[in-house]
Formats: C-alpha cells, sequence, structure tokens
C-alpha cells in the first residue's frame, strides 16, 4: 500500500473519484484538498469535487449551493460525479435556484406582509425552474439526495407553497381573495398527485359566512373572523325562521359569533377567572399563615411543659 504523502495530485484526484462512486465522502474530499495542495491535471475538478461533496454533507445550507454555483461558473467541460453525468453550466443554475429557495424558506412569516412577501417570491422562484428547467429532470437532487423532480413539478410544489403563503397573508383582511388563493394552491396539489384535502377544508372555511348570534353582524372566514362557541339550542330556537339560526351548525351543537364578541367574551371570562384564582391564593395563604401560627403555638407550649 503506498501512503498517500508519496501520491502524485493526479493519483489522489484518481483515487478521490473512486470514492466518490463508493459515498465515500468525507475521506474523498481530503482526497481532493491533497490533489489542490500537491496540484495537477484536475487541481480545478478537485475544487469542484470538494463544493459538490460540502454540499451532499450539508445540503439544507443554501451558502453551499451559492458557492457551488459561482464554482462551476468556471468549469467550462462537462465531467462526472459517481455516476452522474454534470453539465457544469445546467448544474450551476440548479444550484442558484435551490439556494434561492433554501433562501425564501428561512425568511420569517410572522407578519402580514412578511407571508405576502414570501408568497410572491415562492411564485417567482416557481416561474424561474418552469422556464429554465422545464421537463427535465433537476440532476442536482440526485447528486445530493434530495428528492428528484423535474421542473414543472417542483414549480408545482413551490406555487403551491407561495399560494399557501399568499392565502394567509391575505385572511386577515380578505378572507374571500384569501380563498381564491388556497384554489390555486388546490389546483396545484391535485396536479401533484395529492389529495389536497387540507387546502380544500381551509378554503371551504375562508369562504364561509356567517352571522353572529350575539351582536348580528355578519363575517366571512370561519375561524378567523367567526367562531364556533358551544352552546345549546333547544329544539324550539331550532324551529326559528331567524336567518341567525341559518348560521347554526348541521347538529346544532354550537353557535356562530364573530370575533369582537367573541374575543371580548374570551377576555371578560380570563379576567374573571384571574380574580377567582387570585382570591383562592389569597385564602390559601391566610390559611397557611394560621395553621403556620398554631404550630408555633404548640411548639411553644410543648416547650414550656418540657
Amino acid at each position: 500500500m503506498v501512503l498517500s504523502v508519496f501520491k502524485s495530485g493526479d493519483e489522489l484526484f484518481n483515487q478521490g473519484v473512486d470514492l466518490v462512486k463508493r459515498k465515500e465522502y468525507a475521506k474523498a474530499r481530503k482526497n481532493f484538498e491533497k490533489t489542490i495542495e500537491k496540484g495537477g491535471r484536475e487541481t480545478a475538478l478537485a475544487r469542484v469535487y470538494v463544493d459538490i461533496i460540502d454540499a451532499c454533507l450539508d445540503r439544507d445550507n443554501p451558502m453551499r449551493y451559492s458557492k457551488l454555483a459561482a464554482t462551476l461558473a468556471g468549469t467550462g467541460d462537462g465531467f462526472v460525479f459517481g455516476l452522474t453525468e454534470v453539465e457544469p453550466e445546467r448544474l450551476a443554475r440548479e444550484c442558484a435556484l435551490l439556494a434561492e429557495k433554501l433562501n425564501v424558506g428561512r425568511m420569517a412569516a410572522g407578519t402580514q406582509a412578511q407571508k405576502e412577501d414570501k408568497g410572491n417570491r415562492l411564485l417567482d422562484i416557481a416561474r424561474k425552474y418552469q422556464s429554465q428547467i422545464g421537463n427535465e429532470t433537476i440532476t442536482l437532487s440526485g447528486i445530493v439526495g434530495l428528492p428528484i423532480n423535474t421542473g414543472i413539478k417542483e414549480a408545482l410544489y413551490l406555487q403551491a407553497l407561495g399560494y399557501e403563503s399568499l392565502a394567509a397573508g391575505a385572511v386577515m383582511a380578505d378572507p374571500k381573495r384569501a380563498a381564491e388563493f388556497l384554489q390555486n394552491a388546490f389546483s396545484c396539489r391535485k396536479q401533484l398527485g395529492e389529495d389536497g384535502q387540507n387546502v380544500m377544508n381551509l378554503m371551504k372555511a375562508y369562504s364561509k359566512s356567517a352571522k353572529c348570534w350575539i351582536c348580528g353582524r355578519p363575517s366571512t372566514g370561519e375561524g378567523v373572523h367567526f367562531l364556533a362557541m358551544s352552546s345549546d339550542i333547544s329544539p324550539f330556537m331550532r324551529k326559528s325562521d331567524d336567518d341567525v339560526l341559518q348560521s347554526a351548525p348541521s347538529d346544532f351543537s354550537s353557535i356562530y359569533v364573530c370575533r369582537p364578541c367573541y374575543s371580548s367574551i374570551s377576555r371578560r371570562s380570563d379576567e374573571i377567572a384571574r380574580q377567582y384564582h387570585e382570591r383562592a391564593m389569597q385564602e390559601m395563604r391566610a390559611m397557611e399563615a394560621r395553621l403556620q401560627a398554631e404550630i408555633r403555638s404548640m411548639a411553644a407550649q410543648i416547650a414550656i411543659r418540657r
């Protein structure tokens, strides 16, 4: 066995290529680093291999793909990584798209504006996958071990996420517009072969309208702008022709209350519960103080008798 210190850069490179085929990436990376140190015909390609391996070992890090895309930009001829034939220009494009996708996935989405911004960015990336990759298979996915999709399928997935994010951002101000976004998301999910039932249920909830049983104000968007509260609607009340009754669930187990009334009732209930809790704690502390006083008194009496 020849020690690596005595091997040439080219020999180390060829050994690294064999290790990549066996998916021994950590060992292969060391070989390619030594190739770069010693120099040789494949020094430039060794740098590409190092960056690809880094992406394989840290595949959720967008910086890995950005660096790989930059390295591939200076690579002219195609090459083979493991069993995959690589076209540098195309792989660089895929790396740039994946880096952008991962960066958007990490964006904050707490406010309405953030959700809308994230949704629009996802739709923009989806358009890029559709136009730049199309029906071709994404080579990068097979290399780094991600689910293998075509550009069109990846675009549909990103469109679904984008429309869902837009819906989440719009629902507080315009639930009907949010339902329209969810309709688009549902269509994408169906094209991906998913049942999309969760999206459909949410779309129906956002589209639903009801009248508040307390104030009579109409609102749209179940679970957001009006909510169900457990109640008992008697048979007599069920016979009423009042249009508010038509807003009740079919099993008459609850009533619908608009968000302002619901939040007002909830906050008042919390306030009352807090008052009872504080009163109970005061009584418990007073009881504890009395018990401690009695214990000290009894302890003093016992001490005197001794």
